[in-house]
């Protein structure tokens, strides 16, 4: 463990030493020399103000959160990297879907677009989309504009579930009455129109806008998007990006539109971006990081100054221009205020204006508790003795036929599923560890509102990777955690075998609002 330390201590000495610019606790984000194919410049926390403890305590109260699983963490000071976490079995070049994080790449395109002059804040939406609303159209629908979208107010009720209704997603919304215009409701489907509006001005996706005209600038080129079944990307949900892409985001959104010394969206429209345009629809009395005011897809926080792009489960940007840092985290967590709670109350008070002194024990430190950090294992045994068991399952949401678990002797087994479409998922789970494979197969949604049997995600390109761990709790009991490490998502599968040639199955995969399925199943098994 002390070599470890020392490895990455020196490393990260020797990077800050080739990277590190700027003066001691200069505000620096203006000077970023990082060029368009460059990762973020390296330092150490001391070096840019920062406490290695500070870091620390507020990541051993993430991992410490009880609903909270933390994929990805960066901390981003003057424009140079001086933290990153990415816990087993998570790995640095995985990107992670976003959810509503995604909200505020949609709105950047927006903003160029009236930077070019070709949108403007006030244009209505019956005019730039004319073929998706009704032919008969009320006042409020009339009045609906470009910033009723951006804020959230357009009027219309949010369902869960207009997205199954037919393929036309924008004419579906556009036809919804409009009877609260200028209230405070929060709903994805303002921002699907908002891209359905980027694509019809200027002829491409709303992905190939941005990959031209953000991404490819920040030297971002692994992103993707999921797209509606008539080929729009999504835009308020469904982008892809690895943790130092979205801290590369938030370093240019925080240093108003400016990278590698060209102007990629104007100041003005950032400024305007991130101020308060509305507030949540019922705030309370307590203070709360959602209800200190919602700006263009783009939250307020309690800390002073501090904004943030926000996705469910606690996908964040947290731009805090005031201390001149960006904070990424993602991850499945239930618990999202107390994961922004732990910026707030660890990292900011070790935050200083000047640089500290080296503390090599702290940064060892450090160090160590990032480079050691997973996702807890299941707890167990290593095998029942039994070499391979067959089950044959009965009726199931996603039409699984068989499971066949087979072990090989050496902390590990193949599982394997087959549906009866024939379809089959193989997938390596080991004890202790994580195994991890490559695969075609569409992981669950996490969103109770999806179909549950989708064959595949439009826009998204590539395979999947999961990552599988195992014990048996007893003899009889055999658990299962596969995550899908470039999505989002966990599943355990719970097997109980019962003495009489009977099992039950409990199928989690973790989505808000639907109870663990159960399912019967017969098995057979070879010693």
């Amino acid at each position: 463990m002390n070599n470890l330390r020392n490895f990455l201590l020196i490393l990260m000495l020797v990077i800050a030493g080739a990277s590190c610019n700027a003066k001691p606790g200069a505000k620096a984000a203006n000077d970023i020399t990082a060029t368009s194919s460059a990762k973020l410049p390296r330092s150490t926390a001391a070096q840019e103000g920062v406490d290695p403890l500070a870091i620390k305590a507020m990541v051993d109260a993430l991992m410490a959160l009880p609903k909270t699983d933390l994929h990805h963490l960066m901390i981003v000071r003057h424009g140079k990297v001086i933290a990153e976490a990415h816990p087993a079995p998570f790995a640095v070049d995985e990107v992670h879907t976003l959810y509503s994080c995604s909200k505020t790449f949609t709105m950047l395109a927006i903003g160029m677009l009236i930077d070019d002059g070709k949108l403007r804040l006030t244009d209505k939406v019956v005019d730039l989309l004319p073929d998706k609303v009704p032919k008969r159209q009320s006042a409020a629908l009339r009045a609906m504009t470009v910033k009723h979208l951006l804020t959230m107010t357009a009027g219309i009720k949010p369902s869960l579930t207009l997205q199954q209704e037919g393929d036309d997603w924008a004419r579906l919304w556009l036809a919804q009455p409009v009877t609260k215009l200028g209230k405070f409701q929060y709903d994805s489907m303002c921002t699907f129109v908002l891209a359905a509006i980027v694509q019809r001005i200027t002829g491409t996706k709303l992905l190939d806008f941005m990959n031209e005209r953000f991404f490819h600038p920040l030297g971002i080129t692994e992103a993707d998007w999921e797209e509606s079944p008539d080929g729009i990307n999504v835009g308020g949900w469904g982008l892809r990006l690895t943790a130092e892409s979205m801290a590369k985001a938030g370093v240019c959104i925080m240093n108003k539109g400016k990278w590698d010394g060209k102007q990629l969206i104007s100041a003005k429209w950032l400024d305007e971006a991130q101020s308060k345009h509305t507030n949540y629809s019922k705030p309370g009395k307590r203070a709360t990081d959602t209800n200190q005011g919602y700006c263009y897809q783009m939250w307020r926080c309690m800390q002073p100054g501090a904004y943030r792009a926000d996705g469910a489960y606690g996908q964040f940007i947290v731009m805090l221009p005031e201390q001149d840092m960006v904070v990424v985290m993602t991850g499945v967590s239930h618990e999202t205020g107390r994961e922004l709670a732990c910026i707030w109350n660890h990292l900011i008070p070790g935050v200083k204006n000047t640089a500290l002194p080296a503390n090599d024990k702290a940064q060892g430190m450090l160090a160590d508790r990032l480079a050691t950090l997973s996702l807890k294992m299941l707890v167990g045994n290593e095998s029942n003795g039994m070499r391979s068991i067959t089950l044959t399952l009965g009726e199931n949401a996603r039409h699984y036929k068989t499971m066949q678990l087979d072990h090989d002797g050496e902390q590990h087994y193949d599982i394997t599923l087959t549906s009866a479409d024939g379809n089959v998922q193989k997938f390596p789970v080991a004890i202790y560890r994580w195994a991890k494979v490559s695969t075609a197969q569409v992981p669950p949604y996490n969103n109770a509102v999806a179909p549950v049997n989708v064959k595949k995600i439009d826009g998204l390109k590539g395979d999947y990777t999961v990552a599988g761990n195992y014990a048996w709790t007893s003899n009889s009991q055999l658990q299962i955690k596969l995550y899908w490490t470039n999505w989002i998502v966990a599943n355990t599968f719970t097997v109980n075998l019962k003495s009489d040639g009977t099992a039950t199955i409990v199928n989690d995969e973790g989505t808000p609002g639907i109870a663990p399925e159960v399912i019967k199943a017969t098995y057979i098994y070879t010693k």
